[in-house]
């Protein structure tokens, strides 16, 4: 069986990756390799910001409330607001949340396309692992 990731806009595939190393030549190997190296600040900042299981936590309530208050978060996470506030900064440092302020006591908190894009490759990446390991 071959396994590839393709990713799709406006029905036509702009980016195909097979995960089956027989398939790819070397050259594009090495060109994919080179990709990440030259980005290697991008991708480790990606993979450490999604290393947090409350960031993951946090980014997935925000998504399934669409729109979130910070006190909310706290009593979802049951997380003190040192750590909420932090891990929300963290999030809008990275660009995947984003804040509105309807006046001091009311802030909240919404999901950036690239928030929702990354939570939603995270579980492609475990459907990815689970179809690899029943081979």
């Amino acid at each position: 069986m071959t396994l590839k990731l393709q990713l799709v806009r406006d029905n036509k595939v702009i980016y195909e990756m097979p995960l089956e190393m027989s398939i790819w030549t070397r050259r594009r190997i090495e060109e994919e390799l080179e990709l990440v190296e030259s980005q290697i600040e991008r991708v480790s900042a990606i993979h450490e910001m999604l290393s947090s299981g409350t960031r993951i936590r946090m980014l997935n309530r925000i998504i399934r409330n669409i729109d979130v208050r910070f006190s909310d978060l706290m009593y979802q996470l049951d997380a003190n607001q040192k750590i909420v506030n932090e891990n929300l900064q963290r999030l809008r440092s990275r660009h995947m949340i984003s804040r509105h302020e309807t006046n001091p006591r009311e802030v909240h908190y919404t999901a950036s396309r690239l928030g929702i894009a990354s939570l939603l490759m995270m579980t492609a990446l475990h459907r990815v692992m689970d179809e690899l390991k029943e081979e």
